[in-house]
């Protein structure tokens, strides 16, 4: 045998033997790869399982939370009806809890410029009882009653005189009113154009200007309010003053005025009552309600 037929026969039985262990290589991979298959599969059977478990527990899970969710919804719109509602209500509740405090403050002044009146008129009166007394040892105290006399039937003159113009003021602007009221076709005499002027609003404000008489006294008085607050000519005030430290923070009621003249934001009245502790000046407060 040649060198090369040697070279050959090694070849070849090392190409048996290479391809035998191949053999058995593929072999074992056949084995293996069958058993992983099956393997595999069934871990893929047992994921889609869970999986589908999953996606139910998941549906479950998203209509409840959604019916809740809307369950929710549904209960905070309602709250928040309940909510506005409340809000309303207290508002109102506020609203009234104010014009009680005030109608309650007003009250007060009113009960306690009464008690202070009420003191006045004993101790004038003791001071009478005094007078009456000692009636011949008073002849300069006569004198000066004659004189205050004297001084109000000159006043209530005055007063008179110009209650008379008033009066025939009023006449006149009557009859000019109804002819007004004849051309728009409107019975003056009619029942139900009866008692049309309603009571003024509650309102409260300040006297800014004062007018005097020839006596000193306040005849006309300027306040912050007017139509815009809902008063209108015909109008009555009341008119009282603030207390103070000296007499213990006890407000006095100084009259009533009539409104004369009214603008949107301010109004002119008379006096048409005036009470004797104090005369109206300019910082006092009126109000529709004692």
């Amino acid at each position: 045998m040649s060198f090369v037929g040697k070279v050959l026969v090694v070849v070849q039985v090392v190409l048996s033997v290479c391809f035998m262990g191949f053999a058995g290589a593929v072999y074992t991979a056949q084995s293996n790869w069958r058993a992983k298959s099956q393997k595999l599969q069934d871990n893929v059977a047992s994921l889609q399982k869970s999986m589908n478990e999953l996606e139910s527990e998941y549906s479950n899970y998203k209509t409840k939370a959604t019916q809740e969710i809307n369950d929710a919804l549904s209960q905070a719109q309602t709250e928040k009806v309940a909510n506005d509602a409340l809000q309303k209500q207290f508002k109102t509740n506020q609203s009234q809890l104010e014009t009680v405090r005030a109608e309650r403050d007003t009250a007060v002044a009113q009960a306690e410029t009464t008690g202070e009146e009420a003191k006045f008129r004993r101790q004038e009166s003791d001071r009478q009882r005094v007078v009456n007394k000692t009636l011949h040892d008073t002849v300069n105290s006569l004198r000066g009653k004659i004189k205050n006399l004297e001084d109000t039937v000159f006043t209530q003159s005055i007063r008179e005189k110009n209650l008379v113009a008033k009066h025939n003021t009023v006449l006149d602007e009557l009859k000019y009113l109804n002819k007004i009221v004849a051309n728009l076709g409107i019975d003056p005499k009619d029942p139900a154009i009866a008692g049309m002027q309603s009571p003024p609003p509650a309102v409260e404000g300040l006297i800014i200007n004062t007018k005097k008489d020839k006596r000193n006294g306040t005849k006309f008085v300027e306040v912050s309010l007017g139509s815009d607050d809902g008063l209108s000519k015909g109008h009555q005030l009341f008119v009282y003053r603030f207390g103070t430290k000296e007499n213990g923070n006890r407000p006095k009621y100084l009259g009533k005025i009539e409104l004369v003249y009214v603008d949107p934001d301010k109004a002119v009245g008379t006096v048409i009552d005036a009470a004797k502790n104090g005369v109206i000046e300019k910082g006092d407060h009126v109000n529709s309600k004692l």
